[in-house]
């Protein structure tokens, strides 16, 4: 035999229950969505860091190969370059450069900038 009023608490337990979770949805997901967010741009992040080398080579293999492709139908056809290809093969060209020579002067610019952490200095 139930205790007189046993429904009703469980049923208010469960209702007690229910707007536990549908607040907790409600308050915590606009704290927690950010920071999946920026874990997962951080993983992307890292793998194109990884993947830099490579894409850099390709990119200059690319660039080149623009450029060779460029003169020779330019030769071929006795036609003048269009300088807005001149303009883009140019940025290209030096998007390119900057990429593959980003290591060495990466910490040249921060270090301009006024970015680059600096060393401490030992006590004593």
């Amino acid at each position: 035999m139930t205790e007189p009023g046993g429904g009703k608490a469980a049923g208010t337990a469960v209702a007690a229950a229910v707007v536990a979770v549908a607040c907790t949805a409600c308050c915590v997901l606009p704290f927690t969505l950010p920071a999946v967010v920026l874990a997962s741009a951080g993983s992307l992040i890292a793998v194109f860091d990884h993947a830099h080398g490579l894409m850099t080579i390709l990119s200059i293999a690319v660039v080149i190969c623009a450029w060779g492709w460029i003169v020779w139908r330019s030769r071929t056809r006795g036609l003048k370059i269009r300088s807005s290809v001149l303009a883009a093969m140019c940025a290209a060209t030096v998007l390119t450069a900057t990429a593959a020579l980003w290591p060495v002067m990466g910490p040249a610019v921060f270090q301009a900038l006024g970015v680059a952490k600096k060393p401490k200095h030992p006590a004593g």
